[in-house]
């Protein structure tokens, strides 16, 4: 029985020894982790940092170029403004002679058809020449 009780501590210690060498390695793996999520979280504390820095000098950038951006909007929309205002104005004094010379070309073609039918009539009824009609 010696012999069996000393083959079971022998087992019993290389088991122990076993799950010891287990829980180094576990605990190497485990802080070999550890050391790469202090990395990356270091990185990423890193990019939060110059992504703020960045961020600010965009939201600066931005702030100084907004006020000339509505000014020249602004411009633009007076220019297109007073744009319109001349082309109303041109408008208003062009539309008053030309409505003039097309009632003046109206009257004109109309007086004229007018006197070509009544010419043309008095020739078709009046015959110079005894009475026969020559083409």
């Amino acid at each position: 029985m010696s012999t069996l009780l000393g083959i079971c501590a022998v087992v019993c210690t290389l088991s122990f020894v076993m799950i010891t060498f287990a829980i180094l390695r576990a605990v190497r793996k485990f802080e070999d982790v550890s050391n790469e999520v202090s990395k990356t979280a270091e990185s990423a504390r890193l990019s939060l940092v110059e992504i703020r820095a960045i961020s600010k000098q965009v939201e600066q950038l931005t702030s100084a170029v907004e006020l000339p951006l509505q000014r020249a909007a602004s411009e633009v929309g007076d220019v297109g403004h007073r744009a319109a205002q001349l082309s109303h104005a041109m408008l208003n004094e062009v539309e008053g002679p030309i409505r003039t010379t097309v009632a003046m070309l109206v009257g004109l073609r109309t007086g004229t058809r007018s006197l070509v039918n009544l010419l043309s009539r008095r020739a078709g009824r009046t015959q110079s020449n005894g009475g026969y009609s020559h083409e």
